[in-house]
């Protein structure tokens, strides 16, 4: 069950969860239930209807949603759980496990735990959290004004309680890397906290393959921010980096020219063309090659919780990549080795701008990255470990 199709893979939980479910297919009879949100993915269902035994899906609007959502604050439900009706893949849900047709049930988010709720008694679950996201909840806060800033505190406290005891009923629970998994075992009792375990992402290492792109680096230096530009940690940071940092690295590069791909976006990011050196592409036919022509990879993300696909992405691609320390959470490659990490506009503008004036510390950069992500985050390897997660929970994982 998955909170938003799981196809194309072309953000963060798509990506993971497309990875998941084309392993599993290729081992198991897999039913597939998921929300549609935007009609363009209408025409990826026939994807599944080809893969899985089965499909089920709920259409949700958007606007909708957002209504929903608001009746949570009148029924004491975390909003991330009125957001999403459950009746039709509930249904669907009830069918199969009634009909004795299902061993193990994922739950791709933790979204998707009411479609489940009171269903799974008699069946293994594995719950992939990915993220802690109560705690994303509570870093949003101290940075919004009121009235939203009460409904990020509320959200982070409710959605807390109910992310724990999800994890209390699941034979296993996901968390994106090492460090999550630390932080929210640090939240459950022993007994529980046992059953939390990291399964990190991996990259498409035939995708994001330079030698696959072959695109030649512009003459022009070229620093890149990818990612969605609707999701609201990447367009405060966008709007960080144009505003904060970028006039200083155009100080000491004045022809550098700052490139932001990704879509969808909103008003906010197209506004940043207006800047000098910014330019805004919003979606992109081949992302691989829109990083290929860049020299560095910026994640400047001031919000940011797990691993930053973003991070790996350019990593793999054999970019010098600058983070903050945010973004480098969760991905333990050394900073200073195969990536530069720093937090303050300064800091971070100066890396950015000795990175592109010295083609040496580039290339440095460049191969220690794509070394260390063929070695950590290969989706073979990540897969392999999804399925000594899977054969534990079939065997029971509760005492």
């Amino acid at each position: 069950m998955a909170h938003r199709i799981p196809y194309p893979p072309n953000k963060g939980d798509k990506i993971r969860s497309w990875h998941f479910l084309k392993h599993l297919f290729a081992n198991h009879d897999v039913h597939v239930g998921f929300y549609v949100d935007q009609k363009a993915d209408l025409a990826h269902i026939d994807i599944f209807a080809k893969l899985a035994k089965s499909v089920c899906v709920e259409s949700v609007d958007k606007r909708w949603q957002k209504i929903r959502a608001v009746s949570g604050l009148l029924d004491g439900r975390p909003l991330t759980l009125s957001a999403y009706p459950a009746g039709r893949l509930r249904a669907y849900a009830q069918k199969l496990l009634g009909a004795g047709e299902v061993d193990l049930v994922f739950l791709s988010s933790g979204a998707t735990g009411p479609i489940v709720d009171g269903l799974t008694e008699a069946v293994a679950t594995i719950t992939d959290l990915v993220d802690v996201d109560s705690a994303k909840w509570a870093m949003y806060a101290p940075r919004a004004r009121w009235p939203m800033s009460w409904i990020y505190r509320r959200e982070s406290v409710k959605l807390a309680v109910y992310e724990q005891a999800l994890a209390a009923q699941a034979d296993a629970t996901l968390l994106v890397s090492e460090k999550e998994a630390v932080f929210f075992r640090a939240q459950l009792q022993p007994d529980v906290a046992h059953r939390v375990i990291a399964v990190r992402n991996g990259v498409d290492l035939d995708y994001f393959d330079p030698a696959r792109v072959r695109a030649k680096e512009n003459d022009t230096p070229e620093v890149i921010f990818t990612g969605a530009m609707d999701y609201a940690p990447n367009i405060e940071a966008a709007i960080w980096f144009v505003r904060q940092v970028w006039p200083t690295v155009r100080a000491s590069v004045p022809d550098a020219i700052f490139t932001i791909a990704g879509g969808p976006r909103t008003s906010a990011v197209n506004a940043l063309a207006r800047e000098p050196g910014v330019r805004v592409l919003g979606y992109v036919d081949d992302m691989a090659e829109s990083i290929a022509g860049a020299q560095v990879v910026v994640a400047p993300l001031l919000t940011a919780r797990g691993i930053q696909n973003k991070v790996l992405e350019g990593m793999a691609m054999k970019k010098a990549v600058v983070a903050t320390s945010g973004a480098h959470e969760g991905i333990e490659a050394e900073a200073g080795q195969a990536l530069l990490v720093a937090d303050d506009a300064t800091a971070f503008a100066f890396n950015v701008a000795r990175v592109l004036e010295n083609p040496p510390l580039r290339q440095k950069l460049g191969d220690a990255a794509r070394d260390f992500v063929c070695a950590h985050h290969c989706w073979q390897n990540v897969c392999e470990n999804l399925d000594q997660v899977i054969e534990t929970a079939l065997r029971g994982n509760r005492q």
